[in-house]
């Protein structure tokens, strides 16, 4: 097997991530404008049970996958690696065609007992025979990650993602003539198809890989189906629980939201406001740091696994002060332009208006986000998972008991406490073991001084220029720049950023061996 570079099949991964993640982005905006908010809320109640389904059909297995294919080629045994795959895709597909039967055949009764709507039947009736063609997939993904030949899975998310978005907009307008649930189930039928794509594709470049690579030699790893099931139960346990907790949230937000509106209707509409506009919005920036966030975990690896402590740390405290200054940077993005925001992207201010009392989570996000994955870098993935499992609890029970009295603004308590609960739970953990001292002047402090220096600046251009003048998306364009100028000047000005931090975020980008000694070298020296 010709080796290939980690680094080289993370950043490829990273990448069509990105891209995938970006298209969807958008595309989940013109489902939102084209739906409405009752269609987005339905869809959304649809994809907590798709999740659920997904979780239980695959959870484990494709990750066991990647894992024991890769040892299997560290060992030379490509035999082992394809029969270790055949393994898995036979698992899967009892396990998904089994999950598919009950979705199919008791539609009816999750629409009418747990998701309380029924409309929703059709489109449920529609994901189950996507399974199949999701499990497969997942595993021929894994099987290709595993040998660092990360094109065919890379390529085929932006295949099924590109093909999904065609095959809906070009017959939703004509579906959402005959109501909301016919648009839904259309949506769910490009879901449908869009896997089946996605699996035909990859199958067809495994069978590329096998005639170009033959596999000589016996596979005698003895006990393949054992050593799957004992490295995915235990991820399958956490997996399933997560997944059904959230579930179990999203049924509680309806229920809440009628009790305290009075219709099902309201309660379905204003849900599918939070979840399927205002919170991607909140997301959206997380999307752009998952890049940067993904190449983290084999870099916080190899110094770890090193034991090289002080370069680690260095190397973390930057980390941790580049994303604090991004997330103040958004921040006060969607604080001064939250309204042209909802508007902008959904036509609706009230969107902006939610989003305007959301936006100082999204520091707290993109710390989660990066301390999360340093800890699994650095083997502490265990107490991150058990935060995660007890957030669950937390959301539930805050649902449970504030939607019902608040409505939207328990929904909004409800986030602020498990963002804050999660993120600093693992920062904690992270400093703690690190002992990291924490620069309150470099990464708050100036960051907020530069994030008001901006947001003055834009109030004082809208008065200059009359930015009400102009039409709504050029008043965004321009106040985006105006404060991005601004807040990087004041940055550089205060001492929290300089060319090197700028130099050392494009480094992260760059492959090659000796990416990180400088940059550790120069951040231990400063610490």
């Amino acid at each position: 097997m010709k080796k290939r570079g980690i680094l080289y099949s993370t950043l490829v991964l990273s990448a069509s991530a990105l891209f995938v993640r970006m298209i969807g982005f958008f595309f989940r905006v013109y489902l939102s404008n084209t739906l409405g908010s009752q269609g987005m809320g339905l869809y959304s109640l649809i994809m907590s049970v798709y999740s659920l389904s997904i979780t239980l059909a695959t959870s484990g297995i494709s990750t066991a996958v990647s894992k024991l294919a890769a040892e299997q080629f560290a060992l030379g045994s490509a035999p082992g690696a394809r029969k270790l795959l055949r393994r898995a895709i036979a698992m899967s597909l009892f396990l998904s065609c089994a999950v598919g039967c009950g979705l199919f055949f008791f539609s009816d009764a999750i629409a009418l007992n747990i998701l309380r709507d029924a409309r929703t039947t059709l489109s449920l009736r529609l994901l189950a025979p996507g399974l199949p063609f999701l499990s497969v997939c997942a595993c021929m993904r894994g099987y290709f990650i595993a040998s660092r030949r990360v094109a065919v899975p890379a390529s085929g998310q932006v295949i099924e993602q590109l093909f999904k978005m065609c095959f809906i907009m070009s017959l939703l307008g004509p579906a959402m003539d005959a109501g909301i649930e016919r648009g839904c189930a259309l949506v769910v039928l490009g879901i449908t198809l869009g896997e089946a794509v996605c699996m035909l594709y990859t199958a067809v470049g495994y069978m590329i890989h096998k005639k170009r690579n033959p596999a000589r030699g016996k596979a005698g790893n003895k006990g393949v189906v054992g050593k799957i099931l004992r490295f995915a139960a235990p991820i399958s346990i956490s997996s399933y629980f997560r997944s059904f907790m959230r579930l179990l949230e999203d049924v509680l937000i309806v229920s809440g939201m009628s009790r305290f509106s009075g219709t099902q209707e309201e309660a379905t509409g204003t849900y599918g406001m939070l979840r399927g506009m205002v919170m991607p919005l909140l997301i959206f920036p997380l999307n752009l740091l998952s890049a940067f966030v993904i190449t983290l975990t084999p870099e916080v690896s190899r110094l770890s696994a090193l034991s090289e402590k002080k370069k680690l740390e260095a190397v973390i405290s930057r980390i941790l002060q580049v994303t604090s200054i991004l997330g103040i940077f958004v921040v006060c993005l969607l604080m001064s332009f939250s309204y042209e925001i909802g508007v902008a992207v959904y036509k609706d201010p009230q969107v902006g208006r939610m989003l305007r009392m959301m936006a100082f989570l999204t520091p707290f996000m993109c710390i989660e986000t990066v301390v999360v994955s340093i800890l699994q870098g650095m083997g502490e993935q265990t107490h991150s998972s058990a935060y995660g499992a007890s957030d669950c609890v937390l959301r539930v029970i805050l649902v449970w008991l504030l939607m019902p009295r608040f409505g939207v603004m328990g929904f909004v308590m409800m986030v602020v406490a498990s963002n804050l609960f999660t993120s600093m739970l693992n920062l904690i953990r992270l400093l703690r073991i690190t002992r990291i001292p924490v620069a309150w002047r470099d990464w708050i402090f100036k960051p907020l001084l530069a994030a008001m220096a901006a947001s003055q600046a834009v109030k004082a251009v809208c008065n200059l220029v009359l930015f009400g003048a102009m039409p709504i998306w050029l008043t965004l364009i321009l106040g985006v720049i105006v404060i991005a100028i601004v807040y990087i000047a004041v940055l550089f000005a205060v001492g929290s950023m300089t060319m090197e931090d700028i130099r050392w975020a494009a480094r992260r980008f760059r492959p090659g061996p000796g990416q990180m000694h400088a940059v550790s070298q120069k951040g231990a020296e400063n610490a």
